[in-house]
């Protein structure tokens, strides 16, 4: 029987209950979420045979496909070896696109019925592009396929944590889009009494009701224990044990039931292998901190593999551990294997002697971003104390205080032993709600000017007062990218260390400039054009303020002198292939990207459990350095035993890094 953290006294709901419809895995980036639900699938497929099963991923950065080496695209794949298992690795942009085209006239005609706007404002409105309404479209798609009825169970790999959090929050959000839309429809519908007697629904209502129920599905189905779990994926590390404690309180507040989590990558000794042992006693001590923590939970350990796992066979295997079967690991004859790469040292010395402005840390989660940029942080203001150095971190899932052992929070926070170092994690939402608040009493203040005479214009002015409060999701993204720039014109710090979100929230937010400033072009030209309608003076401040800083930001970006970004990847498929696609990205966007970290490679040592790893290692750095070399410098950083956690190790792991 399968080992787990304690006795379970009955089965878990998502390995148990069968009248379940959605189950969503969810957890840090690097934990396993992927494997696991590919897993999960695989088994339940394979053993339930009447079963049909589908797997969907939301994740911008998509791994389901690779998970699976296969194809998956935006249609649903059948995985022909299983014959009841498909995939669907959703493109938002598509959905979302599609939803605006078949959607577009009806959403022109409520806008021209409720706002001041004439014809060539809602054009251009709709032009553009609506920053989350692709999210939305894909989390109302996965609701439709639940409600179609084609599958017994869809299985939601979800992307890390930050990103996962604000999908959850968007049914909310698209709930007040329509009833923003509902509201321009009222003033037409009460004109249409007023001066036509009566008034008789047609297609702006109809798309209205199906919208309004479509959100409400989501709602329903998430919030509804007996159809939908959530199931997070954790390492036993601090910084994911801290984020899946904040998770599983944000699931709370929505209602999301959460009954189960699998502990991922549990190391065990092997033989005298000093490193196998370190890490095993380095876990001992978390996994009790996991059973103390998460008492109310049902725990699954799951071992560490020697190899990674993908394709169906090693799927199949790791599901079947999952459910109950015992994992013993088979020693195996295996070559040794030199590393001449982490022998001559990282190729990064001279990085930091440049004279950066911005440096940007990129890539999948769990691939170590955080220690990097922290370490990093260390070995500038150690190497240049008459330089000031801020480790900023963009990820809604926050990692830095772990990282520096110490409380950080949304504040620049003084790193001790540093007069030159400091850290801060920005608070996006805090900020997204305050811009909320300033907006409505900008509104407010406008209107109660307009009205001054006691005429009461009531539509217009609520429908203004809520479109002011929309909170579009996007906006963090741009709160951080502001923060950054007022840094930047108080000359506050001379070095700035990005760490970023995991590949799909970092392209997000790499793009945020120019989405940013079509959106403050379009409403620069209706605040002039309106200016004697209703004046928003101290508005439009703002937004000539907001501008500057976007077009500061646009110029940062393309400085290939001051600015610098840092693929780091781990030498496992998914991995490496996901850098592929953000290099790719880098250069559409014109971002300069000089330097691949290839990190966690394990040392060379007479261990045939780490070998077998090596081996496997090997091939893909060899793949990596055949393909980016010379275009870009290949830097190897061997994995420690122990996690990266405070000033000690920080210290440390700057120096293996730079020497």
């Amino acid at each position: 029987m399968q080992e787990h953290i304690r006795k379970i006294e009955k089965p878990p709901p998502f390995l148990g209950q069968r009248a379940q419809q959605l189950i969503i895995f969810g957890g840090k980036g690097g934990s396993g979420k992927t494997t696991s639900a590919c897993a999960t699938a695989v088994h339940i497929a394979l053993t339930e045979k009447e079963k049909k099963i589908l797997v969907v991923s939301t994740d911008p950065a998509h791994s389901v496909g690779d998970s699976f080496n296969y194809r998956v695209g935006n249609t649903e794949t059948l995985i022909e070896e299983a014959g009841n298992l498909w995939a669907l690795e959703i493109d938002a942009d598509s959905v979302g696109d599609e939803f605006k085209k078949e959607n577009v006239a009806v959403m022109k005609k409520i806008a021209d019925r409720g706002t001041y706007f004439d014809k060539e404002d809602i054009d251009s409105f709709f032009d553009l592009t609506i920053p989350g309404i692709n999210e939305v479209m894909g989390v109302i798609k996965i609701a439709g396929i639940i409600k179609e009825d084609k599958y017994d169970l869809v299985i939601l790999d979800t992307a890390p944590t930050g990103h996962t959090l604000r999908l959850l929050s968007l049914p909310e959000e698209m709930e007040r889009w329509v009833k923003l839309m509902d509201m321009m429809q009222s003033k037409h519908r009460f004109l249409m009494r007023t001066f036509g007697g009566r008034y008789i629904a047609d297609d702006a209502d109809s798309f209205l009701k199906k919208t309004i129920e479509d959100v409400r599905r989501v709602r329903y189905i998430l919030s509804n224990e007996y159809l939908c779990e959530f199931v997070p994926v954790l390492f036993p590390e601090p910084m994911y044990i801290e984020e899946t404690r904040r998770l599983i309180e944000t699931l709370r507040d929505y209602r999301i039931a959460a009954n189960n989590i699998i502990v991922n990558r549990v190391a065990k000794s092997h033989g005298r292998c000093p490193f196998c042992n370190s890490r095993e006693d380095d876990q001992k001590e978390k996994l009790a901190a996991i059973e103390e923590e998460f008492t109310k939970f049902n725990l699954y350990r799951m071992p560490l593999f020697p190899t990674e796992v993908c394709g169906l066979d090693g799927l199949r295997e790791c599901g079947d551990i999952l459910f109950g079967r015992d994992y013993q690991y088979k020693e195996k004859s295996v070559s040794f294997i030199s590393f001449p790469e982490l022998a001559a040292g990282s190729r990064l010395s001279d990085f930091v002697k440049k004279e950066h402005q911005l440096i940007i840390f990129g890539g999948k989660g769990g691939v170590g971003k955080t220690s990097i940029a922290a370490s990093t942080a260390l070995q500038i203001a150690r190497e240049f104390p008459d330089k000031k150095v801020l480790t900023f971190s963009t990820d809604p899932a926050h990692s830095l205080c772990d990282s520096f052992g110490m409380l950080i929070g949304d504040r620049v926070t003084p790193v001790p032993g540093f007069a030159n170092l400091f850290a801060y994690e920005i608070d996006a939402k805090r900020m997204m709600e305050e811009k909320r608040q300033e907006n409505r009493r900008h509104v407010t203040e406008a209107f109660e000017r307009m009205l001054g005479g006691g005429m009461d214009i009531v539509f217009d002015r609520d429908i203004m007062t809520e479109l002011s409060s929309i909170n579009m999701p996007g906006f963090d993204e741009t709160m951080a990218l502001t923060r950054i720039t007022d840094f930047m014109k108080e000359n506050r710090f001379n070095v700035y260390i990005v760490d970023s979100a995991p590949t799909g929230h970092l392209l997000k937010f790499l793009e945020t400039p120019e989405w940013m400033r079509n959106w403050l072009k379009l409403i620069f030209r209706i605040l002039i054009k309106y200016k004697r309608v209703v004046r928003l003076a101290e508005f439009g401040e703002e937004q000539v303020e907001l501008s500057r800083n976007v077009r500061a930001v646009q110029k940062v970006l393309a400085d290939t002198e001051k600015t610098e970004f840092v693929a780091i990847t781990i030498p496992e498929e998914m991995s490496v292939v996901e850098t592929d696609r953000l290099l790719a990205s880098l250069e559409k966007l014109k971002i300069s990207c000089r330097h691949i970290i290839v990190n966690k490679i394990i040392p060379s040592i007479d261990c045939s459990f780490c070998m077998e790893k090596q081996k496997e290692q090997r091939r893909y750095i060899q793949k990596i350095k055949k393909e980016k070399s010379p275009q870009y410098e290949v830097s190897p950083i061997r994995l420690f035993p122990h996690k990266i956690a405070g000033m000690e190790d920080l210290v440390e792991f700057s120096e293996a890094i730079y020497g």
